[in-house]
């Protein structure tokens, strides 16, 4: 009894310093700042998943098939830095990334990049890059 009582009582819990930042988010749009040219982002089924220190990139190709990414990710005050990508491919061995355009498609232009908070709510958020500004909507 002893030992069942100190071995709940030495076991960590790691919870998220996350705040809203937290959950399952769908790409829905993405707008060029250069040229204020914006694309409907919703059929091609990219999604972002925070939760404690990963952030997991997904596009879903086809039935039950996806292309998945794993970063690392610190968020400070309006600024979010995503770093260290890695492809997850469960099938056969996770590599790490080392070539952008391999990350291209999620709306990043470097490796290891800083992301504007535009706005963060409940159930909306929007990020800027130096090209674009990514809208998404939380499930």
């Amino acid at each position: 009894m002893m030992l069942a009582a100190h071995s709940m009582l030495s076991c960590d819990i790691h919870t998220s310093d996350n705040g809203q930042m937290d959950g399952f988010w769908q790409l829905t749009q993405t707008d060029t700042l250069s040229n204020g040219r914006s694309e409907d982002m919703r059929d091609r089924k990219i999604f972002w998943s925070v939760q404690s220190n990963l952030l997991k990139m997904e596009e879903l190709l086809e039935r039950d098939a996806y292309h998945t990414i794993l970063y690392r990710f610190e968020q400070h005050g309006d600024l979010l830095r995503v770093y260290d990508p890695i492809v997850d491919r469960r099938d056969i061995s996770d590599s790490i990334v080392h070539d952008v355009q391999t990350v291209r498609h999620y709306g990043l232009d470097q490796l290891d990049q800083t992301l504007r908070i535009v706005y963060l709510e409940d159930t909306k958020m929007a990020l800027e890059t130096e090209r674009l500004r990514m809208y998404f909507r939380k499930y």
